[in-house]
């Protein structure tokens, strides 16, 4: 595989010397750790590490420049990995390499020698998919926050449907933030004034088989919903306050069902994604289960906390009375398919430190937490839009160069890898990953869509 060198952000290092005072020992300021690092599995990987050592201030700097360096790399399963350290003469700098064989977080331990002490710092290797062949490229529309695709084939755009990719598109819904859900052939949409029922039959634009009128709800002043979930024959949609009920019957068409209330005027309840989303629905078996964020009574910190919702005899769906509220870590940042991502800021002894959490619905344990992944603070994630439909976490390193990266469950190893995504980085293109698709949205040259397929498991 191709090697590709990764260049560090330059450290400068500073010394406080006084000008009137006797000497004394000065600290060398300003040279942090070296950044956690995201790297191709099997590309070899180039690292510069600064050392760091104390100087005497009438001293010459040079005279205190480490003479050899050494190096160790374990990988997740705490077994060594082939590694070489090069110092050169009269610097302050090491250059380390090495392949790694396996995903996961690598630790790498760098000795300065007489003098730089230890440098440690991660990389976590991941899986990469960056080559993987486009399957659509959607010229019709300059950018998507919402993409899917019916089981016959027609591509949605937001709310654009498109039997071809170049083909004339189809107004679905209205042309503002998309309400669209895909079950099967079945497409669901909203205008402002009405939720719409369309199917695929496999020729042709998509068919109207029913409508019905919004009720009066909370939508905020663009009646975007916050969230929604789709069968065949059910809608739901989560406003600010309320979870709307929309169902299709033979004959009789779309029929506005029922509306629950689901927070109460005394809960504080905060936004979160950068389009101050208050709730996402997810789905367990008979159970609709509804995050949203409020605070922690003890600490004031903000939590996710997801409510279970089940239909009764009338066709209600009313706050579970045989399950209560859970309470996850942190906020939500993304959501798939009965999942839900959150981040959390955790302290430790060297500081704060962010955490990814993944929570998955169980149908007998409610929401459980699968597998967690330490950001170090050097690895960020985007905050992202999360009402226009699944969006899962996008991470890079924290200095805004190299590959975009999304966390997937690993079920045999019980742990969440990371995956390298198609696309040639954050500083052109814009990424989302949805359950069923990755695509990117050009900044610059030609726009246009270009998607690319994608599965949240190996």
């Amino acid at each position: 595989m191709k090697s590709r060198g990764l260049l560090l952000l330059a450290l400068a290092f500073f010394t406080g010397c006084p000008g009137v005072l006797p000497p004394e020992e000065c600290f060398l300021t300003g040279a942090a750790e070296p950044p956690t690092l995201i790297i191709a599995e099997g590309e070899a990987a180039s690292v510069r590490v600064p050392a760091i050592s104390p100087q005497v201030c009438d001293t010459p700097k040079d005279a205190h420049t480490p003479e050899s360096v050494t190096v160790e790399v374990h990988g997740p399963d705490n077994l060594p990995v082939p590694a070489t350290a090069e110092l050169k003469t009269g610097t302050w700098f090491a250059t380390v390499r090495f392949t790694p064989r396996s995903t996961g977080r690598h630790h790498v331990i760098v000795a300065f020698a007489p003098v730089g002490s230890l440098r440690q710092f991660d990389v976590h290797v991941a899986r990469d998919e960056r080559s993987r062949a486009p399957v659509a490229s959607l010229t019709a529309r300059a950018s998507c926050l919402f993409v899917d695709r019916t089981h016959s084939g027609t591509w949605l755009c937001d709310n654009m449907a498109l039997r071809e990719p170049g083909d004339l598109p189809q107004l679905v819904g209205r042309d503002t933030q998309p309400a669209t859900a895909v079950a099967a052939d079945v497409v669901w949409s909203m205008t402002d004034t009405e939720v719409r029922r369309y199917v695929d039959t496999g020729t042709g634009p998509l068919v109207l088989t029913g409508t019905a009128p919004l009720p009066p709800g909370s939508y905020d002043t663009d009646r975007t919903p916050h969230s929604r979930l789709a069968t065949e024959d059910e809608y739901l949609v989560a406003d600010a306050t309320t979870l709307h009920r929309f169902i299709f019957r033979e004959g009789e068409g779309v029929l506005a069902f029922s509306n629950t209330r689901w927070t109460s005027l005394a809960e504080a309840h905060f936004t979160f994604g950068t389009d101050n989303t208050r709730a996402i629905l997810l789905r367990g078996a008979d159970t609709v289960w509804l995050v949203s964020s409020t605070q922690d009574p003890a600490t004031f910190t903000p939590r996710a906390r997801a409510c279970p919702f089940q239909l009764d005899v009338r066709g209600f769906y009313l706050a579970s009375t045989t399950r209560g509220c859970e309470v996850l870590d942190g906020v939500p940042v993304g959501h798939g398919e009965g999942v839900v991502w959150t981040l959390d800021t955790v302290q430790t002894s060297t500081g704060f430190i962010p955490v990814l959490h993944r929570y998955e619905v169980s149908t007998t344990h409610g929401l459980q937490e699968a597998g967690s992944l330490s950001l170090d603070g050097s690895i960020v994630s985007f905050v992202q839009e999360l009402r226009p439909g699944p969006s899962h976490p996008l991470l890079e390193s924290s200095g805004g160069v190299g590959p975009i990266a999304t966390p997937r469950w690993n079920a045999e190893r019980t742990a969440l890898v990371l995956v390298l995504l198609p696309g040639p980085g954050r500083a052109s293109h814009i990424t989302r990953i949805s359950d069923h698709f990755t695509w990117t949205v050009s900044n610059s040259g030609v726009p246009g869509v270009r998607v690319h397929p994608w599965t949240s498991s190996p």
